[in-house]
């Protein structure tokens, strides 16, 4: 069976399955190099299509998560219900309530007749399968967790009428157990803050999570509850003054009140508040349900913090986080859910590096002789070593090898990698890259140290593989890797496996022998506002800008600036 997925909105993607395997899953954003692109995917179609050596025409479903529309009986009553609701206990949130319903219809509408077209054009017709929203985030999550049955929780901004649903999967008697409308969005109140602050939402609510660690959650708590609560475990927009469902509509009183307030107290209340209202929810349903294993799909589940707090909820045996779990990873989630509705099939803990390969070492070289002449390479004969003096003498790396990642985590392949001891990085390496960042950046920690380092991490806990969760630390790994421990003694790390990457695998253990530092820092290969590098001519770029000081190509190849870096005099040239 060959399933092709496709997402057209928000980060346009598409994924193909084939006999029970996930070929290939790209994002035009890494082609176009626009962030968030959400053009027509037509490059990634043809990638992942070209990656399983099939035809359109050999395709026997075309899967799409975005826009399946209203379905009265999923969303009939339950708006029903909620308007009724809105209207006698707070009757001046109507018009915000009959303005969502308006933008919903309305929104989408060009992007679904996008994909319609595609289908008419080619006569897919007969193989299109159009999964709700946050069912088809919901199967991701479960179809790609290690789990046989797991509570599976989804919350965004919105899609297909809601912005959150809470399901239980065992297999067998799949279900949802509850749904929220897109008035009553988390995802909304986030981003709304995220605009307040001065950033962009649905794109950097990340550094409001990192933000949030500086400041007094306390004194502004009761302003978050005023705009979005939980009422008998359900959430409970209060649209008026304070809040409106949408990224847009800020009303002055609103303004005026967080005028004198400082940020980091502002992001310290929403981010605790986001935190506790879904706790709240999932611990009413693991009494009512009582499995132990959490599913997370999603762009809220973006939110590292967010997710720790839901693995330390008391009956939570472990939590799973669909690595790609914002809009982008719907191609996906719609092709694996898809080959699960109509054969059950599971691609458990499946890997993210579904991208692009990078050309050969020899062509590399090639590529570098005829269009980058400024730069030189050298073959280490033992490139481990190599590295090590380079991270020694304060070299920042920028790796490219093997696929590239799907979804918004490098996780090796296309990083940036320095040592943990500079606690300063997260200023002179963001304003290198143009960045501003608050949250300090990840470490990469061998599978083997995990346990000395990471409070509370397990062996079999494989979310920490994906960089989708924050961790505790233990005081000597705060002591001796600064560089990646938070102000609040946290960090996310991806911890590698050595069948998953044995390259980084090996690096690591040299390093902790080298340094005594259990990690490295692992950071995306890019600049702000730019997509993750995608080819070699990509990260080549990158070395020419003085993003990084040496390229390492395909474990193999080392690239620097010719005549300008000190360290390659001395030991490369």
């Amino acid at each position: 069976m060959i399933i092709l997925g496709i997402t057209n909105n928000d980060l346009a993607s598409a994924c193909l399955v084939k006999n029970g395997q996930i070929v290939s899953a790209v994002s035009e954003e890494r082609f176009t190099r626009r962030k968030d692109d959400k053009v027509w995917p037509a490059q990634s179609i043809s990638h992942v299509l070209r990656s399983g050596e099939v035809a359109l025409d050999q395709v026997d479903y075309v899967a799409y998560g975005w826009n399946a529309g209203f379905d009265a009986e999923k969303h009939l009553v339950l708006y029903f219900d909620r308007i009724l609701e809105e209207a006698q206990h707070n009757p001046d949130g109507v018009p915000f309530f009959r303005k969502r319903i308006a933008d919903e219809i309305r929104n989408d509408k060009e992007k679904r007749k996008e994909f319609d077209d595609f289908i008419q054009r080619n006569n897919l017709q007969a193989k299109t399968i159009y999964i709700d929203h946050h069912e088809c985030h919901a199967l991701g999550a479960f179809v790609c967790s290690p789990y046989q049955n797991a509570l599976v929780m989804t919350c965004d901004g919105r899609g297909d009428f809601q912005s959150l649903t809470v399901s239980y999967y065992d297999g067998e008697n799949d279900s949802v157990l509850q749904r929220e409308t897109t008035v009553d969005s988390l995802g909304y109140f986030y981003g709304r803050i995220t605009k307040l602050l001065g950033y962009k939402p649905n794109r950097h609510e990340g550094k409001i999570t990192g933000l949030a660690a500086f400041g007094d959650a306390e004194r502004l708590l009761p302003l978050m509850k005023s705009m979005i609560d939980v009422e008998n475990g359900r959430l409970r927009a209060r649209s008026g003054l304070s809040f409106e469902p949408s990224y847009d509509g800020y009303s002055d009183e609103l303004e005026s009140m967080l005028a004198h307030e400082k940020p980091e107290d502002i992001a310290a209340a929403a981010q605790l508040h986001t935190e506790n209202l879904l706790v709240e929810i999932i611990k009413h349903h693991i009494l009512d349900q009582g499995p132990n294993n959490v599913c997370l799909a999603g762009g809220v589940f973006g939110n590292v913090k967010l997710n720790q707090r839901i693995r330390e909820i008391d009956g939570v045996s472990d939590v799973y986080v669909l690595p790609c779990m914002g809009d982008g990873g719907l191609a996906l989630a719609a092709a694996v859910g898809t080959a699960y509705l109509k054969r059950g099939s599971r691609f458990k803990n499946p890997s993210m590096k579904l991208g692009p390969d990078v050309i050969g070492t020899q062509a590399c070289q090639s590529l570098l002789e005829q269009d980058y002449p400024d730069l030189a390479c050298h073959q280490p004969s033992d490139m481990t070593a190599t590295l090590i003096e380079a991270l020694s003498a304060n070299q920042v790396l920028g790796v490219i090898k093997g696929r590239m990642e799907f979804g918004p985590r490098a996780l090796c392949n296309r990083s940036i990698v320095y040592h943990t001891a500079d606690k300063s990085i997260n200023d002179w390496l963001n304003k290198r890259m143009h960045r501003t960042e608050f949250m300090p950046f990840a470490p990469v920690t061998a599978q083997e140290h995990a346990t000395e380092c990471y409070i509370a991490w397990a062996d079999n806990q494989v979310a920490a593989d994906y960089m989708t969760m924050t961790y505790d630390c233990y005081p000597e790994f705060i002591e001796s890797c600064p560089a990646v421990v938070h102000i609040d003694g946290t960090a996310r790390p991806q911890i590698i496996r050595v069948n998953d990457d044995p390259f980084m695998h090996k690096l690591l253990h040299a390093w902790k022998r080298e340094s005594g530092q259990a990690a490295l820092i692992n950071t995306s290969f890019n600049k702000h506002e730019e997509p993750i590098v995608c080819t070699a001519q990509d990260a080549l770029d990158a070395l020419r800008e003085d993003m990084v000081d040496i390229v390492v190509l395909n474990e193999s190849l080392l690239v620097w600036k010719k005549g300008k870096n000190d360290f390659a005099k001395r030991h490369l040239e």
